[in-house]
């Protein structure tokens, strides 16, 4: 028995094992079958949509149990039923996002359209939800986006392969990616917005990030992505001036996400061969933040990470080694204010550095 992480403590169980979604499905890669079927128990039952979507957000994060976060999502859109909100569109995407079934996000995206107009909040939710949707829907469009990764990771070929492969359909990628940060950007200028501004940024930031674990997501295509994710962040972090959101706070695990997101998109600068002049102005302002930090562990991690990859980038001998010699350096203070840290520990032996 599992207990989901709600004031009211509703409860939970599985029992034997099917497919718990409620639409056909003949792909055997699919990612919302054959963890199932979920029984809820009648407390949970009981509760209106509304708290069965925040328990399946709450399970995304606790145990990812997916069959059973698949469970809670439909049963929360059954209750909805044939209302017309935000709420139950919102429901739907997500839960299209997570199980990766399109239909879902298309009926939320035709409630979306009903509502779009009811005032500038609708109208920006409404219109961040229609941009991730396509995302969505772009990459389900990929051929191969349920591969399995091969056994024993790409080989040297594979990795040369993918670097070079153009993204079919770029086009709607970066006009959907162009609209999901004017959407955000239209609902951090609303001061009414700032509860929804934050969990549409906390949301849209986890929504991205989780696509970088897809075989087909090529090195081109997490540039594209994330590229977008990083001036997501800097707009909210508040790492650029024109921020309108700075110091808003969204939370450690979300944080965490927003720092990441710049070293997904710099190792795909280096794999795509961008200039290096480039992918320094690009990091510049989380470099510069990541700097100012130097008794945060996770910063200085971070940052020596940054560094090496940059090392990588540069073509002038001296600028790359300088580059390493302050990633070492940062990995040493971390280790100081870790010392038990074993990724830090690895890292340092990786580069022939004592941490005894």
């Amino acid at each position: 028995m599992k207990h989901a992480k709600s004031s009211s403590a509703p409860k939970r169980a599985r029992t034997s094992k099917e497919c718990s979604a409620d639409h056909e499905c003949t792909d055997d890669n699919c990612s919302c079958c054959g963890d199932g079927p979920v029984q809820l128990d009648d407390q949970v039952l009981s509760q209106p949509a509304h708290t069965l979507l925040a328990l399946a957000l709450e399970e995304i994060e606790s145990t990812g149990d997916r069959a059973v976060v698949i469970k809670l999502f439909e049963t929360a859109i059954e209750k909805f039923g044939n209302e017309k909100s935000l709420e139950h569109a919102w429901a739907l995407l997500r839960l299209a996002e997570y199980a990766e079934f399109m239909d879902y996000a298309e009926k939320a995206v035709l409630i979306a359209k009903e509502l779009g107009t009811a005032g500038q909040m609708e109208a920006s939710l409404c219109g961040l939800l229609e941009a991730r949707a396509q995302v969505l829907s772009f990459c389900l469009e990929q051929s191969n986006w349920r591969d399995p990764v091969p056994d024993g990771g790409d080989s040297d070929d594979d990795v040369d392969e993918d670097t070079s492969k153009p993204i079919v359909g770029e086009q709607k990628l970066v006009d959907s990616l162009a609209q999901l940060v004017a959407a955000h950007n239209a609902l951090s200028a609303l001061s009414t917005a700032v509860p929804s501004f934050i969990d549409a940024y906390r949301g849209t930031l986890t929504f991205l990030f989780a696509r970088r674990e897809a075989h087909a997501l090529t090195s081109r295509m997490l540039l594209v992505l994330f590229d977008a994710a990083v001036t997501l962040v800097y707009g909210h972090e508040g790492w650029l001036a024109t921020s309108s959101t700075a110091g808003i706070d969204s939370g450690d695990d979300t944080r965490k996400i927003a720092h990441q997101t710049a070293l997904v998109w710099a190792m795909a600068a280096a794999e795509c061969s961008v200039d290096s002049a480039v992918v320094e102005a690009r990091l510049e302002p989380i470099v510069k933040y990541l700097a100012s930090q130097p008794n945060d562990t996770e910063c200085c991690k971070l940052y020596a990470q940054l560094l090496l990859v940059l090392c990588g980038c540069y073509e002038d001998e001296e600028k790359a080694m300088d580059a390493y010699d302050l990633a070492s350096s940062k990995l040493v203070q971390a280790h100081r204010l870790s010392p038990n840290d074993p990724e830090i520990k690895s890292q340092l032996a990786d580069m022939g550095q004592s941490f005894d």
